[in-house]
């Protein structure tokens, strides 16, 4: 293998084994949804409020975080937000109260908000624009194969060790990554100067970067690069848009083990494997998103178009599929449903990310994506509020599902309406920090 094709193949892998472990860490609470409910007291919608927590959080993170990853570079950044969110993932286990829940999912919220701007910015270096939608895909496959082994494996864990060391076990594996991934991972800017120390030539790109920064543009300060980014309407359509993706996708992250325990009686062995196998679909919905946007763009549709087209698909098909849930009462009936719901969800949300290192030049991906993520969760933090008084005043899921759908295609008109050019884009003043740059 070349040394190129080296870093980026172990880039891509230490980007999904984090993104796993992010989704392992964010799913523990709603594993363990109806324990900590029995033995702390906690109502529906006190639950909602908890859950939604972490997402309130995670939103307002994302605003200063997208800068300061664009500063500091995707190895430190990441690295230390996985270690500060792996700290309180592990303090879960020895609080004993609702107010001590609330503050460690906020402070959860805010640790794993640098996760994905991260990664959008690391695989816009490593990876030519053309070819960035497959390792895209792999490593979004992520925010599925979290929640697909976290119902089997956080039970393991719980039945074994309690919900309280359910916590700190997840804790103390990301830890251990962290520490994985400061010393291992090596930037492109630090391996291809390495290089030049070494007098080795210097890989090139096959194509030119889809936004290329004009030499004659004035340099910027960040800050200032980042507010001018509210003033494109492609901004707007990417943050409406993500909206109807986050909010479909934290529905069912927060509520679907609690779906088949309440509406078909499942029992938590069971509900842990049909949580699994949805999942397992959306998994595989991330990585065809992938491959089938390269598809698009080696067929000659444009980068930009083929990823409007992906997302949109997604959301259209993700509305389509929750609608009938309200209406199928048989559990394989209601399985398929939701497995081909969170396959398209899925297929949407790596397609929206894909778009994030395709609409910017990549010294300011790490803030267009924070951007977009702010107005994803901002909704995904209404989600299982709105979910848990539905539940609670309505006595079923069905007009949760069905308030879900509408905003999807909410969304997908947003996208079709707003997104439609690049960002132009000006060179950031070199405010990088000696040292920690990549």
């Amino acid at each position: 293998m070349k040394p190129l094709k080296k870093y980026q193949s172990i880039t891509v892998v230490f980007l999904l084994l984090i993104g796993i472990v992010n989704y392992l860490d964010r799913s523990a609470l709603s594993i363990a949804n109806t324990s900590i409910q029995k033995d702390m007291m906690i109502s529906p919608s006190q639950m909602g409020i908890l859950l939604s927590a972490f997402s309130i959080a995670y939103a307002f993170a994302q605003l200063p975080m997208g800068m300061i990853i664009d500063r500091l570079g995707s190895k430190i950044a990441l690295g230390a937000s996985l270690l500060a969110w792996s700290v309180a993932q592990s303090t879960f286990g020895m609080v004993n109260s609702f107010a001590g829940f609330m503050g460690l999912r906020v402070l959860l919220g805010i640790g794993e908000a640098p996760m994905f701007p991260s990664a959008a910015k690391a695989l816009s270096e490593w990876f030519d624009a053309n070819e960035r939608g497959t390792p895209t895909g792999i490593v979004w496959s992520s925010t599925c194969i979290g929640p697909c082994l976290a119902p089997p494996l956080l039970t393991l864990f719980m039945v074994n060790f309690g919900w309280r060391g359910m916590f700190i076990i997840t804790g103390a594996i990301g830890i251990v990554l962290a520490v994985c991934w400061l010393a291992f991972y090596k930037s492109k800017a630090q391996y291809l100067a390495e290089l030049a120390a070494e007098g080795k030539p210097l890989p090139t790109e096959k194509t030119a970067p889809v936004q290329a920064v004009d030499p004659q543009a004035p340099k910027v300060s960040y800050f200032a690069g980042w507010l001018d980014l509210f003033k494109h309407r492609s901004t707007w359509g990417a943050v409406l848009g993500f909206m109807g993706v986050i909010y479909m996708l934290w529905l069912h992250l927060t509520w679907l083990p609690g779906y088949f325990e309440r509406e078909h009686g499942m029992n938590l062995y069971k509900t842990a494997w049909l949580v699994s196998l949805a999942y397992g679909f959306g998994a595989v919905g991330t990585i065809v998103a992938g491959r089938f946007c390269d598809r698009l763009v080696r067929r000659g549709m444009s980068i930009l178009a083929s990823r409007k087209f992906g997302v949109i698909t997604g959301l259209v098909l993700a509305a389509l599929f929750t609608v009938p849930l309200s209406f199928v009462t048989g559990l394989t009936g209601c399985i398929i449903l939701l497995c081909l719901a969170l396959f398209s969800i899925n297929m949407a949300s790596a397609t929206a990310w894909m778009i994030v290192n395709t609409i910017v030049d990549s010294r300011r991906v790490a803030s267009f994506g924070s951007i977009q993520n702010f107005g994803g969760y901002i909704a995904g933090s209404v989600a299982p509020i709105v979910t848990g008084f539905s539940i609670q005043y309505s006595g079923s899921f069905n007009t949760a599902f069905m308030i879900s759908a509408v905003v999807a295609l909410c969304s997908a008109l947003a996208y079709y309406l707003l997104l439609n050019a690049p960002i132009s884009d000006a060179e950031p003043a070199p405010e990088h920090i000696v040292g920690v740059t990549e």
